[in-house]
This record gives structure tokens, sequence and C-alpha cells, in this order.
């Protein structure tokens, strides 16, 4: 605990708790893509497998839950029918009565039979592995929908009542001068509540990189994608989504509960084959696992009533406070409160962290304000772009 001021607590209130699902199954994988998928492998047993895993687990989560969010790979490779059995398993267990549960789908998976079956299933919100309506743009990324599937399928979707995201990836080599700001109009046009922007990275043993080696794909250029970065975030400014995490843009009241949880140091449970869980114990300890991304290993484990095979990962008081505080700040909105993370994982070297803060604070990178007695850390516009450098200040690296 804080030696200092022992009677502050940790969050206001209770911190928010959640369940993170992993699908890994994938038609086909995207040439930039290095994510723990399974292209064309069965999904026989993946349901029960996650209910098994579910009976071994629950006591590493606080019930009931807030957010319960399906990632992948691409979750839309299920049947709506498995889907909503996935998100009763959950409810038996506790989730809110006004809990996020959300989804991401990809256009090709969509029609309006399966949009308005998500809604019957329980889901609140919807994420479309869109990455763009410019054709040329889909094209360089060997995405399998064209402009029109993607117009159509974000349609439908909004037209359920869901909150519907899309997911942009900018800073593509070759792009138009128009495309971002066509693809943030398109977006606002049709009704879309959140943007996720990601700058296309290239990542070590993809596609990509032999696409680019061969000469098949244009080589990236850091230049235009720190330009992109800015554009990107200037007209989302304009078109109405704030920016209120360093790659998501929401219009009021559509920010994500389930990534903010993250941001926010909340715990969740991470179940299926590549997925990451996170709690902080009584003691303030971090603790970290990680379940094998083997898809056939961890359903038969499973099945035959055995954990999954994973690796797990304990951080001191003091790392996980510097590690709180470099996630916290990605937050824009929220920033950190240094005092309230310290209660939290029992830290008392608060001085390094501090100073870290306070040089950013003369960079233009993060900013500080006095709120209820205690100082709110906030990173600027100008450190969104270096939030990299002021969380390896923090952390020490």
């Amino acid at each position: 605990m804080n030696a200092a001021n022992p009677t502050i607590s940790a969050v206001p209130g209770s911190r928010p708790s959640g369940v993170y699902l992993h699908v890994p199954h994938c038609r086909r994988r995207c040439p930039y893509c290095d994510f723990a998928i399974e292209v064309g492998a069965s999904t026989d047993g993946f349901v029960e497998a996650v209910a098994a895993e579910l009976d071994l687990r629950a006591g590493e989560v606080r019930w009931p839950v807030a957010t319960l969010s399906l990632g992948g790979g691409t979750p839309s490779q299920l049947p709506v029918a498995a889907l909503a059995h996935l998100v009763s398993l959950v409810r038996q267990r506790g989730l809110a009565s006004d809990a996020e549960v959300a989804l991401e789908v990809n256009p090709e998976d969509i029609d309006g039979d399966y949009a308005r079956a998500l809604v019957d299933a329980g889901f609140t919100r919807v994420s479309v592995g869109l990455q763009s309506f410019d054709e040329d743009v889909l094209r360089y990324l060997g995405r399998a929908h064209d402009r029109r599937r993607g117009l159509d399928a974000v349609d439908l979707l909004v037209r359920t009542g869901l909150h519907v995201g899309v997911d942009l990836i900018v800073g593509v080599p070759g792009e138009g001068d128009d495309r971002l700001a066509d693809d943030v109009a398109t977006a606002r046009d049709l009704g879309v509540g959140h943007l996720s922007t990601y700058i296309l990275t290239l990542e070590a043993d993809t596609p990509l990189v032999q696409l680019i080696k061969r000469g098949a794909r244009a080589a990236i250029d850091d230049d235009h994608q720190a330009d992109a970065y800015e554009r990107v975030v200037d007209l989302t400014t304009a078109a109405g989504f704030a920016q209120y995490e360093i790659s998501s843009h929401a219009r009021a009241g559509r920010t994500s509960r389930h990534n903010r949880l993250y941001w926010q140091r909340g715990d969740y449970l991470g179940l299926g084959p590549g997925a990451h869980s996170f709690r902080v114990d009584d003691d303030g300890f971090a603790l970290r696992r990680h379940t094998t991304a083997r898809l056939q290993p961890w359903r038969e484990a499973l099945l035959a009533g055995r954990d999954a095979e994973h690796d797990d990962e304990v951080l001191d008081h003091d790392h996980a406070f510097r590690e709180a505080v470099a996630f916290g700040l990605r937050d824009l909105g929220a920033g950190v409160v240094l005092e309230r993370l310290a209660a939290l994982h029992h830290a008392v070297k608060l001085d390094d962290v501090t100073r870290a803060l306070r040089a950013a604070v003369t960079r233009d990178d993060v900013m500080v304000n006095e709120e209820g007695g205690l100082q709110t850390w906030r990173l600027t516009a100008r450190g969104a772009r270096f939030a990299d450098r002021v969380a390896r200040d923090v952390l020490g690296t």
C-alpha cells in the first residue's frame, strides 16, 4: 500500500472485470497477419472445450463480469447458434444486466439473417474487420471482401440497432490522397459509432514480408505512415469521433468498455487457444497467463478434463505499478492517478515514474491536472504520437 497515504483507494468504485474469448478460426490468412489463428480447421468440439475451460477457471475472475468480448481469428466463422451458446455459458456464471457483449466479424460472413440473429444471441456491439472501403487498399492487404460487400455488411449491422465499429488500417503504400477521407466519411454516413485505426505494421515471418521482398507489394514508407496517423486523427475528429485511446475514436456514448478495461487495470479471464488473462491479487501482484495457441492440444486437453498448456507470469509490486501507468496513459480520456495505481499494487517507489512523467510534460507529451485533490496525468495530442517513448521512460527500459 502507498505508505504516504494508505487511505487512498485503488480505484474509485470497484474495478471492472471481463471475459475475453479467442476464436482462432479463419477462412484465410491475410498477408500482414501474425495472429494466433487456424485456417480451415474444424470447429468440432470448440464450444464444448470452452465450456470445460470455463468450468476449470471460473475462479480466476470476479463475477458478474461487465464485458464479454469474442475476438480472433474470426468469430463470425462460427454459426450464430454456437455464438449464442458461448454467450449463454458466460451469462450462467454471471453477466451484468447492462454488460457489453461484443463480437468481431468479417464483412464476407454477414447477411441480413446473420446480423439479426446476433441481436437475438445477446450481442450489443460488433466490430467489423473492414480495413478500408478502398478497392486498391483491400487488394494490397489481401482482403476477401470488396467495397460493395463492406458497405452492405456495415449497413445491415447498423440497421439491427447494434453498436457498430469498424477497423481501418492506415499508412498503406499507394493509398490515394482521398482514401482516408472517404473511409471516415463513409463510415460516418453509414451510422458507425466507433473507429479503430491501426498503422500497417510489417511483422516478421508474415507473407507480406516476402511479397515486398519479391516486389509484389510496395514497401512501407515510415514518413507516409506518420502523416497518415496525423491525418486520420484530424479526419475522425472533424467527423465527430473523439480520440479516447491511441488507436480508438468514438461518438459520444460509443467507446468500447472492454477495451478500456484493459487500459484501466481491470481483471479479465481469457478463454480459448492463444488467449491472455490478467488479474491483480489482494497483495498487489499482477498475474498474467497466456494459453497455448495450438488449437488441437488445447481442445484435447480440455475435453479430457485437463487444463490446457499455458505460461504464467507474476509481476512484483513496482513492476506492476510501472506497467499500470504505461498502459493507463493509453486511455487519453481517463489518464492515470499515480496514487490510486500505487495503492492497487502496494507500490512505494513512485519517484522514478514521477520524474519520467514530469520530463514528458516538459516535452509537451504529457499534461497534468489537479482533480479532486489528486493529480491526473494524460497524454497530449503530441504525446499520443510518441506514446511508446513515454511508456519506455515510465517502464525504465
